[in-house]
């Protein structure tokens, strides 16, 4: 081979490596996901995050703390590509805002009813008292309903106060401003080491804590992004399974929390992930009914078919 012909090879190879990282940049997405709290239901986007698979797939991630409520206004705005917190969108779509549910990370989310030991001795005593809650309504009140109603009280005679987030229900259960709070790992074993009890929680109740719920807009013009986050989604579910102790390092980087309280909600809240990330019909009535007093078609408020196509594909490679 000639000296032209050398240089003619070395040109080109520096011309497609060039080619290369411009179609690379210029595949890449920036997406935004809203997460309701630090907690560890929010494990496979830390995960997802931390490990690379969102890279991977050409998304550059950003998570953002966002109050429940406004998750689904920051969606359809355009300020976040999807929302996680489940109750509050879900019931947003059943009452008819244009988003779909097109992820289920956690089918049943584990939560504990704490209080104080010298105020409360168990649920009964809760009657007239208050309940903390995130927000009135919000997930964490729904779970605290009906971890009284499986202990056999009625939730209507317990008051329901908006706190915020776990640490402000901690100070408020704390001071006695509310008698009772609902928390998911590790929030209950923070509170259980500043002297509070755990009076009803799992195997008792188990109700979805986290998803992905995009706007319809979104859905139809940006469904390569969509399966490229899914897939993330599918890969991170999937180490979490394999790796537990790395997988417990990534949750103590992302959530303040011990080892030992990382370790307990990893063999008490992970086993829940899903493993196609869908919900049947049957569920999803269930929680149109228990959410709201209206109903829409399924189609109108879930479309696993993303889901679907990105399970395939990583099966095929």
């Amino acid at each position: 081979m000639n000296a032209l012909n050398i240089r003619l090879m070395l040109a080109l190879t520096v011309l497609f490596v060039a080619l290369w990282a411009v179609a690379a940049h210029a595949q890449t997405q920036k997406i935004r996901i809203a997460i309701s709290s630090r907690s560890n239901t929010a494990t496979t986007f830390y995960v997802a995050e931390r490990k690379g698979f969102l890279k991977e797939e050409g998304l550059d991630v950003e998570l953002i703390q966002i109050n429940p409520r406004l998750g689904a206004v920051a969606v359809l705005g355009g300020d976040v590509t999807y929302t996680t917190s489940f109750f509050s969108t879900f019931r947003g779509i059943v009452q008819g805002l244009p988003m779909k549910t097109v992820f289920v990370v956690l089918k049943k989310g584990v939560y504990f009813l704490m209080v104080r030991p010298d105020v409360i001795k168990d649920v009964q005593d809760l009657k007239g008292k208050k309940v903390g809650v995130s927000g009135v309504n919000a997930g964490d009140h729904i779970i605290a309903s009906e971890l009284m109603r499986m202990k056999g009280l009625d939730p209507n005679t317990v008051q329901a106060i908006a706190v915020g987030e776990p640490t402000l229900r901690a100070q408020a259960v704390l001071t006695n401003a509310v008698q009772a709070v609902a928390v998911s790992p590790p929030h209950d074993v923070i509170l259980q080491k500043m002297g509070l009890k755990a009076i009803s929680g799992p195997p008792e109740i188990g109700n979805p804590a986290s998803g992905l719920f995009a706007a319809d807009r979104f859905i139809k013009e940006s469904p390569q992004v969509l399966r490229r986050t899914l897939r993330a989604m599918f890969k991170a579910n999937r180490f979490i399974e394999e790796h537990r102790d790395e997988t417990i390092r990534v949750m103590m980087a992302a959530v303040p929390q011990s080892a030992e309280a990382a370790a307990r909600s990893y063999d008490l809240e992970l086993k829940a992930l899903t493993k196609d990330g869908q919900m049947t019909d049957a569920e999803l009535e269930f929680q149109m009914e228990r959410l709201s007093d209206k109903k829409r078609p399924l189609d109108e408020i879930r479309d696993f078919s993303f889901a679907r196509q990105a399970l395939k594909e990583l099966e095929r490679r």
